[in-house]
């Protein structure tokens, strides 16, 4: 990207030290005469600074593990920033499907975001005539509804290592700056995320998340197409129900009965937040530092002796709770890893985000904190469809 502003042989020591290269390069951008060329780059060094953050990392890491080029690449480079700015230059697709990975990854977070469970189907190939009819009923939904839709473009991304396929629905009807390479050149390609519909499913057990805008009749509008022409199987989708914990357990703090026979050390409420549901108040308590072993609700009491806040019985509307594990001594392991648990004000956790192992460790010391009844968390494939 640099040859594109400036000469190589020109002005840049590069090997001075990174900080004065990257001022000396930041200077040159913000200086150069030629606006879609400033911008075309400002707006690929945006997208490959996001590709590399944590989030970013592994996303490239999943849609590029079965290519054995890009794999040895990686492998000889040293940051996230390196491997992102590799697949930018080198793989434009592998770059684009990371970056629609990420996108979804992000979008699972939200409270929009719905799972479904749908019929499993490991050996699924989508052809691209399969694609296309999929992406035309859904983007027919989105013209009638939102007058946008009409140039759409079908993708597949497979996320080798979750062993499931993102199918990605670009709806975008408008060019925006994000920057591509063409014969060697920055170009503006078409790409709004904000436009962009995506379901991941699960090859070997059908479970499926959707991200769309447009709210709940549009993921049911393109979990409908995709069961009925990808799949084959129509009205065989069920809407699964998120878990509903009881948040208010949280105030008799996150101790755990016997966490040396598990592998953990003293588990952490890392913060909680309260509401005031008359005034709209709302606090939130957080133990700042990464090497502060204390629990919120200690904290409370000792900063707050008389006054505790979590005494006056406000509603927590969400709460970060830390399960940080013993160093894995059997493989020479030094990093303790840690499980971070995340509850929003509608009582519901990421728990999609762990691997069934660590899901399976987790769901008991939910019922031992009080957050549900049952022996077990439900299965969501039992669950049948209902309204959130």
């Amino acid at each position: 990207m640099a040859e594109q502003l400036v000469d190589p042989k020109d002005f840049v020591d590069w090997s001075a030290d990174e900080s004065t290269v990257a001022a000396t390069l930041a200077d040159a951008i913000e200086a150069h005469t030629d606006t879609a060329i400033r911008d075309d780059v400002i707006a690929a060094i945006e997208q490959i600074a996001q590709l590399a953050d944590a989030a970013g990392a592994q996303q490239m890491v999943t849609v590029c593990s079965t290519d054995a080029t890009i794999v040895a690449a990686f492998e000889s480079l040293e940051s996230p920033e390196e491997r992102a700015l590799w697949l930018y230059v080198n793989s434009a697709a592998k770059f684009n499907e990371a970056v629609f990975a990420r996108w979804f990854a992000e979008g699972t977070a939200r409270d929009s975001s719905q799972r479904w469970a749908l019929p499993p189907h490991p050996g699924l190939i989508l052809t691209e005539g399969d694609q296309y009819t999929v992406a035309a009923q859904v983007a027919s939904f989105y013209v009638r509804r939102f007058g946008y839709g009409r140039n759409y473009q079908p993708y597949v991304v497979p996320r080798h290592r979750e062993g499931s396929l993102l199918f990605v629905i670009d709806l975008s009807d408008h060019a925006c700056n994000r920057a591509v390479w063409v014969n060697g050149n920055l170009k503006r390609g078409p790409l709004i995320l904000s436009r962009t519909v995506v379901l991941n499913y699960h090859l070997a057990t059908g479970r499926s998340e959707t991200v769309a805008p447009g709210g709940e009749e549009a993921q049911k509008v393109l979990v409908d197409a995709f069961t009925e022409h990808g799949l084959k199987k129509k009205g065989t989708a069920k809407r699964i129900v998120r878990e509903t914990y009881r948040l208010e357990s949280l105030l008799n703090g996150v101790d755990i009965f016997d966490r040396e026979a598990i592998g953990i050390h003293q588990p952490r409420l890392k913060s909680i937040a309260v509401q005031d549901m008359e005034s709209g108040l709302r606090s939130t308590f957080e133990v700042m530092g990464r090497g502060n072993r204390a629990s919120a609700e200690q904290l409370l009491k000792v900063a707050y002796p008389s006054d505790n806040p979590l005494n006056r019985k406000w509603l927590i509307s969400g709460a970060h709770i830390e399960l940080p594990f013993y160093p894995d001594e059997g493989h020479g392991g030094t990093t303790k890893k840690t499980l971070r648990l995340r509850f929003n004000r509608r009582g519901q956790a990421n728990l999609h985000k762990f691997t069934q192992a660590e899901r399976n460790l987790i769901e008991p010391l939910l019922v031992e904190w009080g957050l549900v009844t049952a022996t077990k968390v439900a299965s969501p494939d039992a669950i049948e469809e209902a309204k959130q």
